[in-house]
């Protein structure tokens, strides 16, 4: 049976995750239509460019969506009594968290932070969960299971596809950031 300070704290997580994806693509679509780029000629990350006068705006969005999906994976972890092995993951995705962090904090001006780091977050997000998944297979129910996976797999496949389609990386980075989005907003209102 859960408790007043539980029930606040599954109320808050569901709050800040839906109204942070929200604010992520008010702030994606603003930033397309002010700066007229064309998304299949760039990567995301030209939005922060100092030179962009939109670059403090996109730069804080991301740093929230970094601490939202750290706060989201955390408890989702700590709460779902099916995940045995916590420390793993909780490391992974605070890792991860982290490097999508210094994405914003660091805009691609600082061209080898950012790059590091963007590239770190966007293949070990799907593999935190992967290894999550991983982890626990003997203790998660199969669908529950099946779900982590296949979203893992999905995360980094579409992105790939889309990087050999297009010229610049906005398109994977896109279907990335939906998947990831996607992702929380299911941990976060399934009952586990």
């Amino acid at each position: 049976m859960s408790t007043q300070k539980e029930d606040l704290i599954n109320v808050i997580r569901k709050l800040q995750t839906v109204i942070s994806i929200v604010i992520f693509f008010i702030i994606f679509f603003f930033c397309w239509g002010v700066t007229e780029f064309k998304l299949v000629d760039i990567q995301l990350s030209h939005w922060g460019r100092k030179s962009v006068g939109v670059s403090w705006v996109w730069n804080s969005v991301i740093i929230l969506l970094s601490l939202s999906t750290f706060f989201n994976s955390f408890i989702f972890v700590k709460r779902n009594q099916r995940v045995k092995n916590k420390k793993i993951p909780h490391i992974l995705f605070g890792f991860v968290s982290l490097c999508l962090f210094l994405v914003g904090f660091f805009s691609v001006d600082y061209n080898v932070i950012h790059n590091i780091a963007a590239y770190i977050y966007f293949f070990m997000y799907p593999l935190s969960i992967f290894i999550m998944t991983y982890l626990n297979r003997s203790s998660l129910l199969y669908k529950e299971w099946f779900t982590h996976l296949i979203i893992s797999i999905i995360m980094v496949m579409i992105p790939l596809i889309f990087i050999s389609l297009f010229n610049g990386m906005a398109i994977a980075e896109i279907s990335h950031v939906i998947l990831v989005c996607y992702w929380n907003l299911y941990v976060v209102f399934k009952n586990f």
